[in-house]
């Protein structure tokens, strides 16, 4: 609970900073925005560390292990991929922001190749 209370205090921290620095000038407002979801994302990452070692712990001896990898690496992508894109529609790039998360999109089908395989190589087996 204390965590959360941190990353809302963060986030309110910075949104009254960003308000600020836009009445002032608006031209740094957009750091003190980047700053704020720098900080956010970090905090993201550290609280995700805990919950990758549990995955990786109970799929170790699997075959599950390499699919639950690529799910992971494709969340990864995701999260990175939306938060460079809202830094884009922060600066009002709303198209860069649109095109990065397209391409994020395609590298995650780029990922999931493998296990889209191995399900068809399952089905045509099953069906033999």
């Amino acid at each position: 609970m204390n965590e959360i209370i941190k990353i809302c205090g963060v986030a309110f921290v910075g949104l009254v900073a960003t308000a600020v620095m836009r009445g002032l000038n608006k031209d740094f407002s957009g750091f003190a925005s980047i700053a704020t979801g720098i900080v956010l994302f970090g905090f993201g990452a550290v609280s995700l560390y805990p919950i990758m070692e549990y995955i990786e712990k109970i799929t170790e001896n699997s075959s599950f292990a390499a699919y639950m990898e690529t799910v992971v690496k494709a969340m990864g992508i995701a999260a990175v991929a939306e938060s460079a894109a809202d830094i884009c529609r922060d600066f009002g790039e709303n198209a860069i922001g649109a095109r990065l998360e397209f391409a994020a999109k395609g590298l995650i089908m780029l990922l999931a190749l493998p296990i889209i395989e191995s399900l068809l190589a399952l089905a045509f087996g099953v069906m033999k």
